[in-house]
């Protein structure tokens, strides 16, 4: 497997950077269907509508595209957009909660085919494990600050040590969702955010809005 901490510069032209970006897309999609090992260059040079000979001037493996790719999964996934409109406010704690849980779950689920690839890769590869690990352990910490702010608010409870917290329930989130796509169980995502959302309001002890008095 490629090296994943050696980042290749996007290309300096428009025209290379669509092009490579027509490679990834390709590859999500060939990864996607075909798993990693039965994955061919040539199937993601021709999904892409590029020559076979062209992929090599932006990936030099199958093994590089995959971690290119990962990476921008993992933007995606831990960096959802900003949220829209209709979403609940995060102007309370709770509201937070339900906004990262169902920006998660909408990510994961939109990506589960590849995700899956992901984990499954991850079982067999350290380096790909310890990106996967890495990117959970920093959306871990940042789950973990925010706790530690609401303890100093009074809004969390003192005796949780934010960093088992979040470790604990980032952890809660990406299992149940790894294992509802494997399975593909007929889950709503809004419900399926709204009672995991629950169970770290209670966890932390951060008050709903339905449970004030």
């Amino acid at each position: 497997m490629t090296d994943i901490d050696a980042v290749r510069p996007l290309p300096a032209t428009a025209r290379g950077r669509r092009s490579r970006q027509a490679l990834l897309d390709a590859a999500k999609t060939v990864f996607a269907r075909d798993g990693f090992a039965d994955a061919r260059i040539t199937d993601i040079a021709d999904t892409a509508g590029a020559a076979h000979g062209s992929f090599y001037t932006y990936f030099d493996s199958k093994e590089e595209i995959f971690v290119a790719l990962l990476r921008e999964l993992e933007e995606e996934l831990w960096h959802p957009a900003e949220r829209s409109s209709d979403e609940p406010s995060a102007a309370d704690p709770y509201g937070q909660i339900l906004r990262a849980n169902r920006a998660y779950l909408k990510a994961y689920r939109q990506d589960r085919a590849i995700m899956i690839v992901w984990e499954q890769v991850a079982t067999l590869n350290p380096e790909v494990e310890r990106l996967r690990r890495d990117a959970a352990d920093r959306f871990a910490h940042r789950i973990a600050v925010a706790i530690e702010h609401w303890q100093q608010k009074g809004i969390a409870d003192p005796a949780l040590d934010p960093e088992y917290a979040a470790v604990a329930l980032t952890g809660m989130v990406s299992n149940f969702v790894y294992r509802w796509s494997a399975r593909d169980a007929d889950y709503d995502l809004d419900t399926a955010a709204e009672q995991l959302s629950v169970l770290w309001a209670n966890a932390l002890g951060v008050r709903r809005p339905s449970a004030n008095p």
